[in-house]
This record gives C-alpha cells, structure tokens and sequence, in this order.
C-alpha cells in the first residue's frame, strides 16, 4: 500500500497534536495535584503540631507544681529522713499514675536522684545520678529544662520537663517529669502521611514510621554526632541519615524528597517549626498519587485527541457527502464538546470543594483557638467575681478587726479623762499617744483589704520582732475582755526581722485572736509566746491552752476558707492569708499540737542582713 504525502502529514499533525496536549495535561494536572496536595498537607500539619503543642502542654507545668510542694522542699532539707522519703516515694507515683507521664523524680543539687515515682520497680531511678544531663544542668540554674532523650535507665524515648526546686531564694534541687511520645505516635498510626519530629541537631525522635527513628534527613557533622555520644542523648543509636536520593524545592512551599526504601519513593515534605521545644514537625506526602492523576488525565487527553484525530479524518475521507450528514455530524461533535465540558465542570467544582474544605478546616482550627482564649478570659472573669463575693464576706469580720482598736480607744479615753481630773499630764500624753497609734493601726488596716482582692505592693524592711509582738498583745487584750495569762520568753536584746510592721502585726493579731477564741471556755487559759534565734533566721512560737486542733484537720488548717467554727462566724481566710503574708516575707508558718495541750503555731522569719540582734534599752521582757 502506497502512503501519499497528505498521509504522512496527517500523521505528523496527530503525532505532534498528541504529544503536546498530553504534554499540557500532564503539566497542567501535575501542578494542579501537587498544589492541591500542599494546601491539603499544609493545613494537616497544624493539625499535627496542635496535636503535639497540646500532648506536652499537660505536662509543662506539672514540674513546676511538684517545685513548690511543701513535702518535696522538706525532702531536699531533710535527705535523711527515710519515713519522709517513702511518704514522697509514693506521693509521686500516684501523682504520676494520675497524671499519665512516663516517670517523676526528684534530683538534689548534685544530680544524685532522691525519690522516683517508680521506685518500687525493678530498675528504679532512685540513686542515678542525672548531673550530666541538659535538663538538669538548665534547671540548677535556675531555669525550665526541656530535653528529648533515652534514658539511661529504661532505654525507653522521653522529653524531659524539669524545674528548680527553691526555699529562701536558694536552689536546692530539681523536679522532673518524664513524657512518652508513644501516644502521639499511636494517634499519627493511621495518618496517610508520614510524620516526623526531628530535634534541634535533626534527628528524628519522633514519627509514625518505626522504621526512621532516630535516624536524620541529612547527614550530620561529625563533631555533632560525637557531642550526641557523648552525652548518651540517644544511647548506641547509630543515627545515619534516610536514604535520600534527591531533594529539589518547590517554588510554592516545601521540597520533593526521593527516599530509597524499598524503591524509589518522592514526598512532598512540608515543615513548621516549634520554637519552644527547638523541634521542627516534617509532613511528607506521597506523590505517587498524584502520578496515579496525571496518568489518568494524561491517558484521557491522548483518548480525545485520538478520537478527534479519527473524527477530522474520517471528515476527510468523507468529504464529499459532507452536505448530507452535516447535522449527523454536528450533533456528534457537540455530544463530545457536551461530554469535555461536563469534564471540566466536574474538575473544576472538585477542586473548588477541597479548596473549600480546607478553608473550613483552618476555620475550624482558629475557632478552637478563640474559643480555647475565651474560656481562659472566662475563668479568670470567674476567679476575680469569686474574690469580690469573698470580699463582700468578709464585711463582717472587718467590722471585727475595726472594732477591736474602737474599743481599745474608747478605754484609753476613759483612762484619759480621769488622768486629766488628777492633773497627771506626763500619764496622760503617753495614753494620748497610745490613742494616737491605734488610730493610725485603723487606718493603715483598711488598706489591706488589697490582701485578698488583689496582689498588693510589700515594703520589706529591718523590724524590730518584740515591738511588733508587744502592739499586737496590747491590740488583742484590749479588744477581748477574757481572764487569759499571757507568758511571755523574749531575748533581753531586740530582734531585727525583714519584714512589713503592719501586715507582720495583721499576723500575730490574727494568731492571738485565735488562740483566745479557742480557750474561751477554760478555766485556767494561757497564751504562751516566745521568741528564739536560730541561726539566719528568728522563730516565734504561740501556744494556747485551749483543746487543740483535730488531728484530720491540721493539713487543711491553711486552705481558703477553711473553718471549724460555726456558720456565719468567720470566713477561714485569716490563716490563709497569713501564710501568705509570711511566705512573701521568706518565712514560713506551721502548726502542731503540743504534747501538754493545746495548738502551737511556729512562725519563722528571717533575720535582718545587718545582723540577728540590736542592743535594747528596754528592760528585759523575761516571763510574765
């Protein structure tokens, strides 16, 4: 069979025809999925770094809980106590079975680790020393120790939170907690995309692929890898890179990585950066289905052109009867132009449905987030409402503590008038003076009502302690009209303590009013109140003869609100806002039952900077 030129360039036009249509199409569709594949890869991967931010959010602050526990402060004094440290042996290991961290542990100043929530397992930590450790060497410093590692122990993956334990401004150890990513692995299990979470140095510590971890998407320094060693971060791991086989950009956001698994793999890797934790997520998404659509299309191209190809020819050959099946033929072409359209229409609208997905979904996620920022405002609305009604209670024992130095006045009064009858002038001044002290207390007691409502301003200064105690007997004698014999044991020099007057006065007024309220029906009560050096720092104790405190109630006897007197009698905030009152001074207050009787409260304080004691040209307290 003869092939004429027309044919030949007939079949020049279709072969060229088709290569550059399924050329476009390719192109065209490749873009459009891999484009499509971004936006869909962009907005999983917030959904991933949210989920993370949120796993290790649960725990961030659960150091910094532990720091401030009055039990492992007392641990990291007192080491030697073995009842005290089975007693925070197992206070931690319920803290962590609640809390779902991987271990708790406290270490001292020397590394050396104290108590640990597993210290009943077979391979505890109790008696490891972590000195070598980030985490700890951050936390000793004074600073939040974050650290992702194995550890040395269970050979088991963990980040590290650790804070500073401290008391009177010294650091005395630290409070760790241990997270296990294994729960962010098992949510990522099902994902479509593989996930990474590569450290700092870029190596992979976290992903929902076993087979990369602790591998590297690139090769590391030498002298990084032997500083990884050295600090047995990642214990033997031998943390060689991904076979990677090629890396090129994407001009839109991202990279295509080629990894040589079992074959050759591309993945548009995507990455955003946790700032706080110095991690980087990594999202990559297979491309092989996008290669799934650019051969279908592509295959789809090369149909219509073949078929348009056949169509002009089968036209050409048919020229000649072309008057006749025209309208046949226009019917044809326009059910194939219907059909191409109906194509396009469909493309066209799928894309704009996933477009719109995605808008929804960080729609989604920036409404979870003003609703997350709402309930925070919420609840500190609640808490500072709560603070006012508390405020509102508290009318009538304010009223109370105004009264006491109104009654005093009013006897000092009496004592004035008859003072001036006799012409006693030099008694008189000093009981006008005497007035003139409560009314300045009474004025300077209104302002603290800023105590509770909110955080006020403390003037810490050199005090002297006996002054202090002296005007708050004379307040409290004055004001309860009750048969109590006060015994006094003070040095026959002053103390000098850093505190404020006024609100250290608040303290003791408080304490003594107490103490007078629990002895009201004895027959025989006594306030005890002594004074004791020790060391750098002064201790004061008040006894009472009264019944004491229950035995169930003395870890309780400082909480807000706490009271065992009747309704409508006090609102138990006195001793917790002096606690308050004492810790912001460095100090601390305790209470106890004394063996002879009655309920003993320690306060301690600090001495002055310029020295424990001053000369006194009082005559000696002593006893009374």
């Amino acid at each position: 069979m003869k092939v004429s030129r027309q044919q030949i360039l007939y079949a020049t036009i279709f072969l060229a025809a088709l290569s550059v249509v399924v050329w476009l199409t390719a192109t065209l569709t490749r873009e459009t999925a891999v484009e499509e594949l971004r936006r869909t890869g962009a907005g999983r991967l917030k959904l991933f770094v949210s989920n993370l931010t949120s796993e290790l959010e649960k725990y961030e602050f659960l150091p910094q809980i532990l720091a401030k526990d009055e039990r492992i402060i007392r641990l990291l004094i007192q080491p030697g106590d073995r009842a005290h440290v089975t007693l925070v042996n197992r206070y931690l290991e319920q803290a962590n079975t609640i809390s779902g961290a991987s271990d708790i542990y406290v270490i001292d100043q020397d590394g050396l680790t104290l108590v640990a929530s597993n210290w009943n397992s077979p391979k505890p930590f109790v008696g490891k020393n972590f000195g070598f450790r980030p985490y700890f060497q951050a936390a000793i410093r004074g600073e939040t120790g974050r650290y992702p590692a194995l550890g040395m122990t269970s050979n088991r993956r963990g980040y590290y939170y650790a804070s500073p334990v401290e008391a009177n401004g010294r650091i005395l150890g630290v409070a760790v907690v241990k997270v296990s990513p294994e729960a962010v692995e098992a949510a990522w299990a099902g994902a479509p995309e593989k996930v990474i979470v590569t450290d700092y140095n870029g190596v992979i510590f976290i992903t929902n692929e076993p087979a990369w971890r602790f591998k590297t998407l690139r090769p590391l320094p030498a002298a990084v890898v032997d500083e990884i060693k050295l600090s047995r971060q990642y214990a033997d791991s031998v943390l060689a890179p991904l076979p990677v086989v090629e890396e090129r950009p994407y001009d839109h956001g991202g990279s295509f990585l080629t990894i040589q698994e079992s074959s050759a793999v591309r993945y548009l890797i995507q990455s955003q950066e946790m700032p706080t934790h110095q991690w980087r997520v990594h999202l990559l998404s297979d491309t092989r289905k996008v290669d799934v659509q650019i051969a279908y299309f592509s295959g789809y191209a090369a149909v219509s052109v073949i078929t348009i190809f056949l169509i002009l020819m089968y036209l050409l050959q048919r020229r000649r009867n072309l008057i006749q099946r025209l309208q046949h033929q226009t019917q044809i072409e326009e059910t194939l132009l219907h059909a191409h359209r109906d194509l396009e229409v469909q493309v066209r609208q799928r894309t704009e449905e996933l477009t719109e997905a995605n808008r929804q979904l960080d729609h989604k996620v920036r409404e979870q987030q003003r609703t997350a920022e709402d309930l925070r405002n919420t609840q500190e609305e609640l808490l500072q409402s709560a603070k006012l009604a508390a405020l509102g209670q508290m009318s009538a024992g304010i009223t109370h503590e105004l009264n006491q130095p109104l009654t005093a006045i009013q006897t000092y009064l009496g004592i004035a008038q008859q003072l001036l009858e006799h012409r006693q002038y030099d008694e008189l001044n000093g009981n006008l003076s005497d007035i003139l002290s409560l009314t300045d207390r009474m004025a300077r007691f209104t302002g603290q009502l800023k105590t509770f409502s909110r955080k006020s301003t403390t003037s810490i200064s050199e005090l002297p302690l006996k002054q202090t105690i002296e005007d708050a007997l004379v307040l409290i004698t004055h004001t309860h009209k009750q048969a109590v014999k006060i015994l006094k044991s003070f040095p026959d020099y002053d103390v000098l303590v850093l505190a404020d007057a006024l609100r250290l006065e608040q303290v003791f007024v408080n304490l003594f009013k107490n103490a007078m309220e629990a002895m009201r029906d004895c027959k025989d009560a006594k306030l005890y109140v002594s004074i004791e050096p020790d060391g750098g720092s002064i201790r004061v104790q008040v006894r009472d003869t009264g019944p004491g405190v229950p035995a169930e109630d003395l870890s309780r006897l400082f909480e807000p609100f706490f009271t065992d007197k009747e309704a409508g009698i006090g609102l138990g905030l006195g001793l917790s806002i002096s606690q308050d009152i004492v810790n912001s001074f460095g100090g601390t207050i305790k209470v106890t039952n004394h063996p002879a009787g009655g309920a003993e409260f320690t306060v301690t304080l600090q001495a002055a900077e310029s020295g424990e004691f001053r000369a006194s040209n009082t005559t000696p307290a002593g006893r009374s």
